[in-house]
C-alpha cells in the first residue's frame, strides 16, 4: 500500500487521530455556518439589532487571537492539555450564547467561542504535522475541508430548523457534544505520545494586543460608516500588524515562523497564496446571496444554497487533487488560481444579468479553484517549516486564512458601499455594485497565480 493512499489513513496507526482531527474541526465549523442561520431569531427574542454585525466581528477577533496564540499555549502545557482549553473556551462561550438574555452576551459568548475555535482548527493543523507522514498530509488537510463542506451543506440546515421551531438556543449548545468527545479522544490518544516538555515560555501578550486591535479595526469597518473612518481603521489595521511583524522578527518566543512573509522563500509564497485565496472566498459568501435576491428574486434559502456550491465544490476538488501524482503538484497549484479567476469574471460579466445557472456555475470555479490548489499549498508549508517551529507553521496556516477572511470581508464592504449599495438596493445599483466588487477581486487570484509559478513542491523528507 502506498503511503499517500487514503486506504493509509483507516490503517490502526492513523484511524484515531484523522477521527480527533475531523471532529476538532467541525464543531468550529458547524458552529459558524448554524449561527448565522439563528442570529436573526435570537434578535427577534432578545433584541439588540445594532450588535448584530458585533456577534461576527466578536468571533472572528477571538479566532484569530485563539489561533494566533495556539502555539504558546501549546509550548506552556502541551498538546493535550492545550487541547482541553480550546474545548472549554468553545463550550463555556456556546453556554453563554445559548443561555443569553441579551445581545451584549451574546458577543461576549461569541467572542469566548472563537478563541476557542480557533485554538481547536490550529491545534488539528498542528497534529496533521506532528502525527502523520508526510507523505498523508494532502490527505489529511482534504479532510479538513471535506470537514467545511459538510458544515456548509449541514449547518443553515439545522440551524434553519433549529430557529422555525423556536430553539434557537439549543443551535448555539448543539456542538458542544463533538468538541468534548474530541478532546476526551485528544486525552487518550495522547496520554503517551505527547513528549513535548511543557515549559515556562513567556507569553506575548504585547504582539498578540497589536493583532487583536487590527483584526478589530479590520472588523469594525463593516460597522462604520462613511469612507474617512473607513480608511482610518484600514490603515490603523495595517498600522498595528506591521507593528506586531517586526516586533517579532526579534523577539524569543516567535508567534510567527521564520520567513513567513518573504517571496523568496518557500515558507512565503505559501503562506501569502494561503493569504490571497482566503480573501478570494469573501466576496462570494458576502454579497452572492443578497445580489442573487435582488436582481433575480431567488428565494432566501435557494440563495443560502447557491452559495453553498463554493464550498461544496472546495470540498469536491480537495478530494480530486488530493489523489494526483506528485510530478504534477505544481500544475494543480497553478491551476487553481486560474480557475478562480475565471469564476470571478464569469461572476462579473453574469451577476447582473444571470442567469442564475451562469452565476452557480462561476462559484463552482471559484470553489472548485480552491480545492484543486489548497492541499498542496498546505503541504508545502508544512514541509517548509524549520523543525523547530513546527507548531507555529501549522497553526499560522489556520491564522492566516481567518485574517485574510476578515479582511477580504471587509475590503468587500468598503467596495461594494462605494457603488452605492448602501444607500440604495435598487436592481441598478445591486448589479453596478456587482460588477464592482468581482471585477475588482479578480487581481487577488492572479496574484496568486503569478507566486504559484515559483513554487515549487519539494521532495518529501525521510521520516
Amino acid at each position: 500500500m502506498q503511503p499517500g493512499s487514503w486506504a493509509a489513513l483507516l490503517e490502526r496507526p492513523h484511524r484515531l487521530s484523522a477521527v480527533v482531527v475531523v471532529l476538532g474541526i467541525l464543531a468550529p465549523a458547524f458552529s459558524a455556518f448554524i449561527t448565522a442561520t439563528v442570529l436573526p431569531s435570537a434578535i427577534v427574542e432578545i433584541g439588540g439589532l445594532e450588535l448584530y454585525a458585533w456577534a461576527s466581528t466578536a468571533y472572528a477577533v477571538g479566532a484569530i487571537l485563539g489561533s494566533a496564540g495556539s502555539s504558546v499555549v501549546v509550548r506552556r502545557v502541551g498538546m493535550r492539555r492545550a487541547f482541553l482549553l480550546a474545548t472549554g473556551a468553545f463550550v463555556v462561550g456556546a453556554a453563554a450564547c445559548g443561555a443569553a438574555p441579551t445581545m451584549k452576551m451574546v458577543v461576549a459568548g461569541r467572542a469566548l467561542q472563537g478563541v476557542g475555535g480557533g485554538m481547536l482548527i490550529a491545534a488539528a493543523h498542528a497534529m496533521v504535522r506532528e502525527m502523520f507522514p508526510e507523505g498523508l498530509w494532502p490527505h489529511m488537510l482534504a479532510a479538513i475541508s471535506a470537514a467545511w463542506g459538510t458544515a456548509a451543506l449541514g449547518g443553515p440546515a439545522l440551524g434553519g430548523a433549529l430557529a422555525a421551531v423556536g430553539l434557537w438556543r439549543v443551535a448555539f449548545w448543539a456542538m458542544a457534544p463533538i468538541t468534548i468527545v474530541a478532546a476526551a479522544l485528544t486525552w487518550r490518544l495522547l496520554g503517551a505520545a505527547d513528549t513535548r516538555e511543557a515549559h515556562e515560555a513567556p507569553v506575548p501578550f504585547g504582539r498578540l494586543s497589536l493583532i487583536c486591535a487590527s483584526v478589530l479595526c479590520i472588523g469594525s469597518i463593516a460597522n462604520t460608516r462613511g469612507v474617512a473612518v473607513r480608511a482610518l481603521l484600514l490603515a490603523v489595521a495595517i498600522a498595528t500588524l506591521m507593528l506586531a511583524l517586526r516586533l517579532d522578527r526579534t523577539a524569543r518566543v516567535r508567534l510567527l515562523p521564520s520567513g513567513m512573509l518573504s517571496l523568496s522563500r518557500q515558507l512565503g509564497k505559501g503562506y501569502w497564496m494561503i493569504f490571497l485565496l482566503g480573501m478570494s472566498t469573501t466576496p462570494g459568501g458576502v454579497y452572492v446571496p443578497l445580489l442573487v435576491q435582488r436582481l433575480h428574486g431567488v428565494s432566501p434559502a435557494a440563495a443560502g444554497y447557491l452559495y453553498a456550491v463554493q464550498s461544496l465544490s472546495w470540498t469536491a476538488g480537495t478530494f480530486v487533487s488530493a489523489r494526483i501524482a506528485r510530478e504534477r503538484v505544481h500544475r494543480a497549484i497553478v491551476l487553481g488560481p486560474l480557475l478562480m479567476a475565471a469564476g470571478f469574471v464569469g461572476l462579473f460579466l453574469t451577476i447582473g444579468s444571470g442567469p442564475v445557472g451562469a452565476i452557480a456555475a462561476a462559484l463552482l470555479l471559484i470553489g472548485g479553484g480552491i480545492g484543486t490548489c489548497w492541499t498542496h499549498i498546505g503541504a508545502v508549508i508544512l514541509s517548509s517549516g524549520r523543525a523547530d517551529e513546527g507548531t507555529v507553521t501549522a497553526s499560522m496556516i489556520p491564522t492566516t486564512q481567518l485574517f485574510a477572511v476578515a479582511l477580504g470581508s471587509a475590503l468587500s464592504g468598503i467596495i461594494a458601499n462605494q457603488a452605492g449599495l448602501a444607500a440604495d438596493v435598487s436592481p441598478a445599483t445591486a448589479a453596478l455594485a456587482g460588477a464592482w466588487l468581482y471585477g475588482s477581486f479578480t487581481v487577488v487570484p492572479l496574484t496568486a497565480a503569478a507566486i504559484a509559478w515559483r513554487l515549487r513542491p519539494a521532495r518529501p523528507r525521510r521520516p
